[in-house]
C-alpha cells in the first residue's frame, strides 16, 4: 500500500514545499523552455568569468561539477570546553535530604 502525499510533487506526507508557488522559478522554466540556446549562452558567460578568475564564477563551477561542500557544525560549551550531556536525576526527601543517582 502506497503513501499518499499532500503536494503535487511526490515527498514526505504534510510538507508542502515541494508546491509551493514559486513565480520566479517558473519564468525561469518557460523562458529557457522557448529559448533553449539561451542556457549554453549563459554557461558560456559563466565559464568565462570562471577563466578570468572572478571567485564567484569558480565556486559556481566547481559546485555544479562537484557538489556543494557539506556544512559541518561543531557546538562547543563555554571558552571551547565539551559540552555535558546525560541525565542526572536528585531525589529529595521529605527531610531535606538530597540523593543524585
Amino acid at each position: 500500500m502506497s503513501q499518499q502525499t499532500n503536494n503535487s510533487k511526490g515527498g514526505q506526507p504534510g510538507n508542502n514545499n515541494a508546491s509551493k508557488n514559486k513565480p520566479f522559478l517558473d519564468a525561469m522554466r518557460r523562458a529557457l523552455a522557448q529559448n533553449p540556446q539561451k542556457i549554453g549562452k549563459i554557461v558560456d558567460k559563466v565559464l568565462e568569468q570562471a577563466e578570468a578568475g572572478e571567485a564567484w564564477a569558480v565556486k559556481e563551477v566547481a559546485d555544479r561539477l562537484d557538489g556543494k561542500p557539506i556544512a559541518i557544525q561543531e557546538i562547543q560549551g563555554p571558552n571551547g570546553s565539551e559540552l555535558k550531556t546525560g541525565v542526572v536525576i536528585t531525589f529529595v526527601e521529605p527531610d531535606g535530604t538530597v540523593t543524585t543517582d
